[in-house]
């Protein structure tokens, strides 16, 4: 009798025993109520032994199952005995070592017989049928092993996809062709090396190949290397990946690791089918509607697969915005773009893009999703701070006719619309920034943006930063004011009507601008461009105003370059100004006869003061002569 029949007939026996014993409690339970009184210990004991006799119906039932495992382990010539089966460390060991030898139904088996964790027996298993390209039934082991793991999938997604990825199986057929070849190839030579002849028959490379078929297949090699070098350089990645492999991978990460799955997708260079997976299909599912998400989510655009930061975050990184843009552009522009739904779901998705491209200071990219957007003002905004980043004229130039454009278009949008505007003016709290602009301030921003384009051109001849002469900021900030001024005193010297204009266009201080143009030119001494800046703005400015910008170019003259600038002491109007102008000059004399023909005591008194410091005796005496005869 084997240990398996004996196992076999103890459990038969303890069946019969455990069906009499229920038999004699169900007759017993049967009697009449007088014969309820039987003594209660006696009821206790064959309550225990028949939980005894369970016990052993169990023990008897675990050791039926091992040893019909034992036998057919042995039956399959594998050795083990008993003791690997005993326990759960030793039965886990059996698991293990039956992977190792690759006999996973005999490991599955052994898990279940012995009531230990299959589940690495189901992943082992699943891994090798991928290393063989068996993807069907690698799918199988695969479900079963994710079914009985109680941990998070996607580190034992990842681990298949990294198996998936290691790189093809071998060719086994290749492997056996080209071994029957060198095998042909062996009992033609008669030397014991290979000769060169031998050695390319054996590499399926046979020298008898005319010379201009050699050359032909040499050159469509070289051809194809290098247009697969030149694609790479174009588009980006290649995947190691075959269709097979990665949709096999796809079906993974889609099934039970989604957050994993738009990495995976970058890193393999399938950058379009990756920026679809934020966008509305456009085929309908089952309830006729578009999902993103199988979870209600608080916000709209997270979905399984991340955010739209995210998104961005790996375009950004493997320089496929252009991708995004044109899987945006190829929604909005389909035939079947009407849903309400999804218009509002688009035009959510490009504003938190425009949001995050703004946050990274990505402008470039920001205006082209402005651009898709269809918000002209913000466009042209976006234009402008273009402009500030652009090294060349050129570049500025093209900038900042994008953003003359985008306002027009902007103005005339809002003259098409004007009814319309006026029926939602009362919900200005939904308005985007751009709408909340005015018609009057984007007529200013456009006519900003052409004295800048005129500026550029007469000023930034030369390539460099661009800012340096822009007319844009905060008219309160300091910074703004003292780069406005600068560039309408450059301006001034030569474009005279130009820098006119800007000045009322900016609101600039006439008086503080013009006296620096003359200033700037009297240090440079460049006399023929002052006088005719002087002749420029003579009709332009009160009195008192044309002294000030004449006092700056004397007191230059006389302090830096120690001249008289005499014909310019004779532009002064003020009497006044013209003593204080012969003061600073040395012409003490002057300033008394231009003082006493005025009668100004004050002046006199200046001219005495001065001309007591300077030691002018002289001078000195005429104004106290003068003095003492009109005080």
């Amino acid at each position: 009798m084997t240990f398996h029949q004996a196992i076999s007939y103890s459990k038969n026996l303890l069946k019969k025993l455990t069906g009499s014993s229920d038999l004699s409690s169900g007759s017993e339970r049967s009697r009449d109520a007088d014969d309820v009184s039987v003594d209660a210990g006696s009821s206790s004991t064959g309550v225990q032994h028949q939980d005894e006799l369970s016990d052993l119906l169990a023990q008897a039932d675990m050791w039926l199952g091992r040893a019909e495992l034992l036998q057919s382990l042995l039956g399959s010539g594998i050795i083990a005995s008993l003791d690997d089966i005993a326990g759960k460390e030793s039965s886990t060991s059996l698991r293990d070592r039956l992977v190792s030898d690759e006999r996973y139904s005999m490991a599955v088996y052994t898990s279940k017989k012995c009531k230990i964790d299959a589940f690495p027996v189901w992943v082992a298993w699943g891994h090798a049928l991928v290393r063989m390209e068996h993807y069907a039934q690698a799918r199988v082991k695969f479900k079963q092993a994710l079914q009985q793991f109680k941990g998070d999938a996607p580190p034992v997604v990842l681990d298949i996809i990294n198996t998936i990825e290691g790189g093809p199986p071998v060719d086994v057929s290749s492997v056996r062709s080209m071994y029957e070849h060198v095998a042909k190839s062996a009992a033609t030579i008669f030397d014991d090396s290979l000769s060169a002849d031998s050695y390319l028959n054996v590499l399926y490379m046979p020298s008898t190949f005319p010379r201009s078929e050699r050359s032909r297949q040499s050159r469509d090699s070289l051809d194809s290397q290098f247009s697969s070098a030149n694609s790479y350089l174009e588009d980006g990645p290649r995947s190691n990946l075959d269709s097979v492999r990665y949709a096999e991978c796809i079906h993974y990460l889609q099934e039970y690791a989604r957050p994993q799955m738009l990495a995976f997708m970058f890193r393999h260079g399938h950058y379009a089918e990756a920026c679809s997976l934020f966008f509305p299909s456009s085929e309908p599912t089952a309830e006729g509607e578009t999902s993103l998400s199988s979870v209600p989510r608080s916000d709209p655009l997270t979905t399984d697969y991340g955010t739209i930061d995210d998104l961005c975050d790996l375009c950004l990184g493997y320089g496929a915005m252009s991708v995004l843009e044109d899987t945006i552009l190829a929604i909005t522009q389909s035939p079947t773009y009407h849903d309400t739904t999804v218009i509002q779901y688009m035009n959510t998705v490009l504003t938190r893009i425009c949001n995050y491209c703004e946050m990274h200071r990505h402008y470039n990219y920001l205006y082209n999703f402005l651009v898709l957007k269809g918000d002209h003002v913000a466009s042209g905004l976006c234009c402008i701070q273009l402009f500030m980043n652009s090294m060349s004229q050129e570049e500025s130039l093209k900038h900042l006719g994008h953003a003359k454009t985008h306002f027009e278009e902007a103005l005339s949008v809002r003259d098409r619309t004007i009814e319309a505007t006026k029926l939602v003016s009362r919900t200005a709290r939904n308005k985007s920034a751009s709408e909340k602009l005015t018609r009057e301030m984007i007529m200013k921003f456009s006519t900003r943006v052409s004295y800048q384009m005129d500026v550029v051109k007469v000023l930034n001849s030369v390539d460099g930063p661009q800012w340096k002469t822009s007319l844009f900021g905060n008219p309160t900030d300091p910074e703004t004011l003292r780069r406005r001024c600068m560039v309408v005193e450059t301006l001034a010297e030569k474009h005279f009507d130009l820098a006119f204009r800007m000045l009322h266009e900016f609101d600039l201080p006439v008086v503080d601008v013009y006296a620096g143009v003359a200033a700037s030119l009297a240090e440079r001494k460049k006399g023929g461009q002052l006088t005719e800046f002087l002749k420029n703005i003579r009709g332009t400015i009160e009195d008192d105003e044309w002294d000030q910008v004449l006092g700056a170019a004397i007191n230059v003259y006389a302090n830096k370059h120690k001249e008289r600038p005499d014909r310019l002491i004779d532009m002064l109007i003020s009497n006044h100004r013209k003593v204080l102008a012969c003061v600073v000059c040395g012409r003490l004399k002057s300033a008394f006869q231009i003082a006493s023909r005025s009668g100004s005591v004050a002046d006199v008194q200046y001219v005495a003061h001065q001309a007591l410091h300077a030691n002018a005796l002289p001078v000195l005496d005429m104004c106290k002569q003068w003095l003492a005869q009109y005080m």
